[in-house]
Parts: structure tokens; sequence; C-alpha cells
């Protein structure tokens, strides 16, 4: 399997230390390919940092890992696929937060249950939406924004990866929380969106790396973070907390690998410990803030703990946009 030079990981766990207690019987874990199934096309910032990781676990395990993409219905095609696969531990999802936490409330019915059909392994980056809004508005900060949308009611237009996606539910929770109307433009994806932005034809929308380059070059104009924290590509932008704007920041978003139900705790706890080290590597935080996203890892309880908590806290809100999938 071809290795690219940027993660040269001399630090990672051996293949012999890896497989250390993993033995039962005769055969040892892992002893063939891993699959990981990514619920997006080839390219986006789920994918890249998919294959990234998988580069680094081929080397740290000393076998191949396959990137299969099986993007569709908002995630549910590859989540479906990896909960019916048998739980082993050589096929896991790579997944955004949303196919998880907002497609059960966007979906009348799922070929999954968000909770009961997968083992949680990490976390592996958060994604912090950032404010972006066209030169063109002549605003220069979140207050500045905040006021012309409050005079001009539903007069602004905002872009989003498509209706039910999480940044339209993120959007509309900022509309809320800030008491401004605006109105929604949704697009089958963020690059015609951005196009759109870039053009002028409409004001703003929350992004997550998409509109970095363009950022950096100035053609559009960035205000804020949704948070909690700084987003380490742009430290200057401050998250919306630090303007009075409380409570956004639960739509941040996250990047996480799972397992299907049922794979061994041992087999988990490996998985989980290879891909700290992975994680903690400096070659892929660099790689992941390149792409606008912040390095995160956790243990598999942690994950659970995070998906529970997102779906109380989004249900209530989902159901306030009326966001629909079906």
């Amino acid at each position: 399997m071809k290795r690219r030079t940027l993660l040269a990981l001399p630090a990672l766990l051996a293949p012999a230390a890896f497989l250390a207690g993993t033995r039962a019987g005769a055969q040892a874990y892992p002893s063939k390919p891993i699959h990981i199934i990514v619920s997006v096309s080839a390219g986006g910032s789920i994918d890249t940092i998919a294959r990234s990781i998988g580069e680094a676990l081929s080397q740290s395990t000393g076998q191949p890992v396959v990137i299969e993409n099986r993007p569709g219905a908002n995630g549910n095609i590859a989540a479906a696929a990896v909960a019916r696969a048998a739980p082993d531990g050589y096929t896991l999802l790579a997944t955004g937060g949303s196919t998880l936490n907002l497609n059960p409330f966007l979906y009348r019915e799922l070929p999954f249950d968000p909770q009961k059909s997968f083992a949680p392994v990490t976390l592996t980056v958060r994604t912090n939406f950032i404010l972006v809004v066209s030169p063109k508005l002549g605003v220069e900060s979140v207050e500045a924004f905040v006021a012309l949308a409050r005079a001009h009611p539903k007069t602004l237009n905002y872009g989003s990866a498509g209706s039910g996606s999480l940044i339209h539910i993120a959007t509309e929770l900022f509309n809320t929380t800030t008491g401004i109307e605006t109105n929604h433009v949704p697009y089958k994806g963020l690059a015609p969106a951005v196009a759109d932005l870039l053009a002028g034809q409409i004001d703003f929308m929350f992004d997550s790396a998409t509109t970095m380059s363009h950022i950096q070059a100035g053609r559009l104009r960035a205000l804020a973070v949704i948070g909690p924290n700084p987003l380490p590509a742009l430290p200057q932008l401050k998250p919306l907390s630090a303007y009075g704007i409380m409570g956004v920041d639960v739509v941040s978003g996250w990047h996480a690998l799972f397992a299907p139900a049922g794979t061994p705790t041992e087999v988990i706890d490996r998985l989980n410990a290879a891909l700290q080290a992975i994680l903690a590597s400096a070659a892929l935080q660099e790689r992941i803030v390149s792409l606008g996203a912040e390095p995160a890892a956790c243990t598999p309880d942690q994950l659970a703990k995070i998906l529970a908590n997102d779906l109380e806290r989004l249900e209530p809100i989902v159901k306030r946009t009326g966001a629909s999938l079906d």
C-alpha cells in the first residue's frame, strides 16, 4: 500500500506491540486488512483525514487499511453497511457526527440505531464552523452583522450544504439566539454555496474549511467561529460566546470512528490505543489543522457520552427548524 511521506511516524506502536495481548486462540488481531468505510465521497475533510489515519494505522498494525467511500443519504448508506458488518474489528465507520446525531430527527426511519448499532472507538477531529460574510455587505464585526440583519429582517440570504445539514441547523440556532430572521438557500454540497457567496448571490454562511483559502486571500470576510474554542488555523477569530452569543457551540461538529456493535472490548481498546498515538503525532495534527479542524481523541466511553449528549441537545433544535430529509 502506498504510504505518504507526510506520515512518517516512528514513535507509533510497532506491530508487535499492537498485537501483544490480542491473541485469541491461534490468531491475533489484526491478521487481515482493515476496512474503513467513509460516509462521504472522496476529497472532503472526513475522507482526507480518514485516509491519513488509515495510512498510519496500517503502519502501526502491519496490515493494509482499505478506504471505501460510500456516500449518500447524509451518511446513512455507510453507517448501515458498518452496522451490518461482522463485529470483528475489521470494518470501521469514519463519519461526521451528523450521521448519528442529526439523522434520527431528520428521517422517519433509519436502517440502524445510532447508539445500539455501533461500538464507539474514538473521536478524530472537532470541526469549528466559521461565520463568513460577503465583503459586499460592508460589515467587519459580529456586532455590525447582527445589527444589519436586525435592521433588515428576512433580507439576508445564507447558504448551506442542504436542508437538514449541520450548517443549516447551526445557522438557524444562530438566528434564534441573536433574534434575527434570514432566508435559507440550500445547496447540493458546500462548493456551490461557497461559489455563490463569492459571487455575492448569498450574503453569509457558516463553513468549516471550504472557505479557508478565500478568507486568507481576502475574497471573503470571517467574523467569528462557533466555538467553544478558537480555531488553530485562524486564531484571531473569537468564538461567538465572546460576543455574548451563547449556546450555539452545541452544534459544533466532529468526526469519529465506530465499529459494529458487539466488537470485542479488547479489540476496541487496542484500536483506541493505536489511534490515540496516531492522533497525537505532530504530522497528523498539522494536517488536521491545515484543513480547518481541531485534532481530537477520546476513549470509547467518552465518545459514547458525546453522542448521547448530542442526541439530547440537538433533538429540540432540529424540531424547531422543521428540517426533514424524508
